[in-house]
């Protein structure tokens, strides 16, 4: 009598049990009335506990999934990959699946994926502000300054080196007088493309103090001094001496190309014999502010040559 090999048999009691556990499943999906069905679909592969300081630089982003069983709605597949405690470098790792209710994974390809780790990189860029609106007309910009001036961008290497600038986009169409607000920051190419993936901005916003004003026009004038009465009899003015010749004026409104002087308070030099000195208000033009608002005007007088003779 030939002898039985107990290994064996265990195996075959083993495959007895897988089949007959199927053949059960099905009939009670059947009882159920639920069909068996099989669905290939493609499944999002995430990527979980990376460490700190690591990107992925290279990675599949999908697989393949073959299901089969009873279940009426299979859902989304949850298919992830876990990178604890890994270093940058090369890693070979297991797809792993959450279950879906009343189905089996037949197949899942690939299995394994390879996946490669580098550390981030670092570089430190100055903040650059670019009005994307203008101030409303007849307001100008002043100043703009954005608090930190810097910021820090990490990521790969492949990705900071497109990195040109770090630009903050500032619409200044509703504002007047001085305004503090916070903006986010954007990364941009050399062609001014903003770069969004796979990139860190430190901070990501920064605090925008504006200052928007009316517009003023300006222009210098040249002051005239107004002298009123007459020196004594006898007497003459030799010279008249501003300091200075001339002031600045600015205005909300554009002011004309012919107004060249701008007039000085009247200065009365009624019966003087003397040469004198007097500080007068430069006169006030309506729409117009001027500085300085006061001028020295020196006033030689000296006697006339027919009463110097009879001397």
């Amino acid at each position: 009598m030939e002898a039985r090999n107990p290994k064996k048999s265990r195996i075959g009691l083993k495959l007895i049990s897988v089949v007959l556990a199927v053949l059960l499943w099905i009939y009670i999906g059947n009882q159920s009335g639920t069909s068996t069905r099989q669905d290939t679909v493609t499944a999002n592969l995430q990527y979980l506990n990376l460490g700190e300081g690591l990107s992925i630089e290279k990675a599949p982003k999908t697989i393949s999934v073959k299901l089969w069983g009873t279940y009426s709605e299979r859902g989304t597949i949850g298919a992830y990959v876990d990178l604890a405690g890994l270093r940058p470098g090369n890693h070979r790792l297991p797809v792993k699946l959450e279950a879906v209710r009343g189905a089996m994974f037949t197949r899942v390809n690939p299995k394994e994926v390879e996946v490669v780790l580098t550390r981030l990189q670092e570089r430190e860029l100055r903040v650059e502000y670019q009005i994307t609106t203008n101030p409303p007309p007849g307001y100008e910009l002043l100043d703009l300054v954005t608090t930190p001036d810097k910021c820090i961008i990490s990521g790969e290497v492949s990705i900071l080196s497109q990195v040109n600038r770090i630009v903050c986009p500032v619409n200044l169409g509703n504002v007047r007088g001085v305004q503090s607000y916070r903006l986010p920051l954007q990364a941009r190419d050399a062609s001014g493309n903003e770069i969004r993936e796979g990139l860190r901005i430190i901070p990501d916003t920064v605090l925008v103090h504006a200052i928007v004003s009316p517009k003023m026009f300006s222009k210098s004038l040249e002051v005239k001094p107004i002298l009123k009465g007459n020196v004594a009899e006898g007497y003459r003015v030799r010279e008249v001496i501003v300091e200075p010749l001339q002031v600045g004026v600015v205005s909300q409104q554009k002011i004309p190309d012919e107004q060249n002087q701008i007039n000085t308070a009247e200065i009365d030099i009624s019966s003087k014999k003397q040469s004198f000195s007097q500080e007068v208000a430069v006169q006030a033009v309506q729409g117009l502010k001027v500085y300085p608002s006061r001028v020295l005007v020196e006033i030689g007088i000296e006697k006339t040559l027919a009463e110097e003779g009879t001397e």
